[in-house]
């Protein structure tokens, strides 16, 4: 993904970091679901970067189902599958929408608790942007959201370099 983002070498500017996670780690046992993996369910587990042309979105998802007797009566297995998403950006606000991409799974969401079978997160950005590039590997979400590029300096050609020059150097 970084291979896509231009370098901003020789630029100096602040860098953005947003991070979403949890709030608050409570119990930890086997009668509990892990705080992140639930989190990660209703898609809040997500970090933003800013580079100098463009936003990095990386949106967690479920990597495990919870526990349930259900899922051991249907013989599902303990790894959450990929989910089903669609993405928006409309007046700078990036919309992901996933789910659960089978109907077992999503029968299993409407009888056991904090797993539900949709998720719907809105990322705004306060720099106008105007499209995006999105991968999805390993459970997470890429999204690579471009500034809008007539609010980004435009790089001199060599030529235009050396016309600027003062006469004499």
């Amino acid at each position: 993904m970084r291979r896509l983002i231009r370098s901003g070498a020789g630029t100096r500017r602040a860098s953005l970091q947003v991070q979403r996670m949890v709030a608050f780690d409570g119990f930890r046992t086997d009668l509990y679901d892990d705080k992140r993996e639930r989190d990660r369910r209703y898609g809040t587990v997500y970090t933003v970067s800013e580079e100098v042309n463009a936003f990095l979105v990386r949106l967690e998802l479920p990597r495990r189902m919870p526990n349930s007797s259900l899922k051991q009566t249907w013989a599902l297995p303990d790894e959450m599958p990929d989910y089903a998403y669609t993405l928006g950006l409309d007046d700078n606000v990036l919309c992901v929408s996933a789910g659960l991409p089978d109907e077992a799974r999503r029968r299993l969401s409407y009888v056991s608790a904090s797993f539900p079978p949709d998720f719907q997160t809105r990322i705004e950005f306060d720099t106008p942007v105007e499209g995006y590039t999105q991968r999805l590997r390993n459970k997470v979400l890429e999204v690579i959201v471009e500034k809008k590029t007539d609010l980004m300096p435009a790089k001199k050609s060599r030529r235009q370099q050396r016309q600027d020059r003062p006469a004499g150097r």
